[in-house]
């Protein structure tokens, strides 16, 4: 018997501007690639969307939500993800106590899930580690794509390899 995909999820929209960089469709499973340094691994992380404001993505460690706002797209009762106005310079209180700042709107990036345009890229410096900087880079209609944090000299990444609704198969 051929393969089912599960019922379209009803469409859930929250009216915020950023919410096209960070779609959080219910149901949708994201697949990253992690390297740092020699070491390989993978962050799997699955979308609920609880209602036309607010959503979760749920890490096999962490369930971390969010919420849609007009200025943008925060951590349930914490710092800004996304915030407007989605222009170079834009800068927010960022998620590790230093400051995230759009550093480009217009960025296009290549991950081993494909090739994205009109992406856009955050940096937060001045945080925890001292001297760390988390490079976001945010596309429209997919979300992150590619996560780079520099601290203490080292790298980490974790790099979109897919995304998509599950596939039963039976």
């Amino acid at each position: 018997q051929p393969a089912k995909a599960p019922g379209p999820a009803l469409p859930v929209a929250s009216g915020s501007a950023l919410e096209r960089y960070f779609p959080l469709e219910d149901g949708k499973i994201y697949h990253y690639v992690t390297k740092e340094g020699p070491d390989t691994g993978m962050l799997v992380a699955k979308v609920h969307r609880i209602d036309a404001t607010r959503g979760e993505l749920q890490l096999s460690n962490a369930t971390k939500r969010f919420v849609f706002g007009p200025d943008g797209v925060a951590y349930d009762g914490g710092s800004f993800i996304l915030k407007g106005p989605v222009e170079i310079g834009t800068s927010w209180p960022g998620e590790h106590g230093g400051t995230t700042t759009i550093a480009a709107t217009d960025a296009t990036i290549e991950v081993p899930a494909g090739s994205y345009t009109s992406c856009i890229q955050t940096v937060e410096e001045g945080g925890r580690p001292p001297g760390s900087r988390y490079e976001t880079t945010y596309c429209p209609g997919v979300g992150m794509v590619l996560l780079v944090v520099r601290a203490g000299g080292s790298e980490a990444r974790a790099e979109l390899k897919s995304y998509g609704l599950p596939v039963k198969i039976e």
